[in-house]
């Protein structure tokens, strides 16, 4: 039985090749991409910011955004779906073929998933963290460093102190 409330697929398009003048060029793909979603476009929004063009398209059942980048030949998009069944693979060649895309990074994420407690608490439980213990060790190396350097620069004042507290 599967738990989860949606799927959320974040897709990477590197060395694209189709050139977008505008934001409002990028329409077709977002409503290709809902109707393979399974759902309609409610609401579509473009933003043109410096060398970013986006692309916001709402419907009840999900949301598609997409980043393009025209000076880097990149685009983000990002697809959530209350559809947990949507067929990320063939949204992926769509957006391939339309982008002209030869790479192509993808992550896909369960959202909302209500399955046991149990599964919701963290694994370990610590005190001091890897990072702080990290942080603590190089503080103790440099100041045992320092003090190693200062005595192989000043072997006589080292000596001398070392004769007084004695």
């Amino acid at each position: 039985m599967n738990t989860t409330l949606g799927k959320h697929v974040l897709i990477d398009f590197y060395n694209c090749k189709t050139i977008f003048k505008k934001a409002e060029d990028l329409q077709p793909l977002v409503e290709r991409t809902l109707e393979m979603t399974g759902s309609t476009a409610e609401n579509i929004s473009f933003c043109h910011i410096d060398d970013e063009l986006t692309c916001v398209a709402m419907s009840r059942n999900a949301h598609i955004i997409i980043h393009y980048y025209p000076r880097l030949a990149y685009t983000a998009v990002d697809i959530y779906s209350f559809n947990i069944n949507i067929q990320s693979n063939r949204i992926m060649s769509a957006f391939k073929i339309s982008l002209h895309s030869d790479r192509i990074k993808a992550t896909s994420v369960r959202r909302g998933d209500f399955g046991s407690i149990r599964d919701m608490r963290p694994k370990r439980k610590s005190k001091i963290t890897t990072v702080r213990r990290m942080k603590s060790t190089g503080a103790q190396i440099k100041k045992t460093s320092t003090e190693m350097l200062h005595i192989l620069r000043h072997p006589q004042k080292t000596r001398r102190s070392r004769r007084r507290s004695k």
